[in-house]
């Protein structure tokens, strides 16, 4: 469910007036996060790979395969321990700033609501709770462009919270986040 219409009337349920635009968004600094949480996982993996190299050394495997055994397992390590800092990292960024990694963002007239959500842009359910609000006159926002990723960061003097979203030709979910984008007047929606 992620349809711009589904998504407006699931976040219905939890704001007291009409929504007037709904997206799936990711938490600005859980991107961030999941970069820097990929490259140090990815060298913890390779830390290991030459760990398992060694010891298939030691079990006296011949030269050869013990380096080519050596060299899948290390890849193999890298790659897995990339995408578990990655995971790690983006909960970790989120969570920081009070959101889960991927929220919805609903528009009402009188504010910007974020509430969680459980999938991506493709499909999941949610929101079960809010986690941020901000009043529309009393909140600034800032937007940035980089490649098909539009940023947004609310910011009302208290609190300051960061979400993004592609609009790229094969990123999912891309009517509702740009009805959103739109509503918020970013000028790359």
């Amino acid at each position: 469910m992620t349809s711009a219409a589904e998504l407006r009337s699931a976040m219905a349920a939890y704001v007291d007036e009409e929504v007037i635009a709904a997206g799936i968004f990711s938490a600005g600094s859980a991107i961030a996060a999941s970069i820097a949480g990929a490259a140090g996982g990815a060298t913890l993996g390779e830390v290991a790979g030459e760990i398992a190299k060694e010891e298939l050394a030691e079990t006296g495997a011949e030269a050869l395969a013990g380096e080519v055994a050596g060299s899948v397992v290390s890849g193999t390590m890298a790659g897995a321990a990339a995408v578990a800092g990655m995971h790690a990292a983006r909960e970790a960024g989120a969570a920081a700033e009070g959101l889960t990694p991927v929220v919805i963002v609903g528009v009402t007239p009188s504010r910007y609501v974020i509430g969680d959500w459980q999938g991506n842009s493709a499909s999941g359910t949610g929101p079960t709770r809010i986690l941020a609000e901000f009043v529309r006159d009393r909140t600034a926002l800032s937007f940035a462009t980089i490649g098909a990723n539009r940023f947004v960061t609310f910011d009302d003097g208290e609190r300051a919270v960061r979400i993004s979203g592609a609009l790229g030709w094969l990123s999912s979910g891309k009517e509702g986040k740009r009805d959103v984008l739109v509503a918020l007047g970013h000028p790359d929606a």
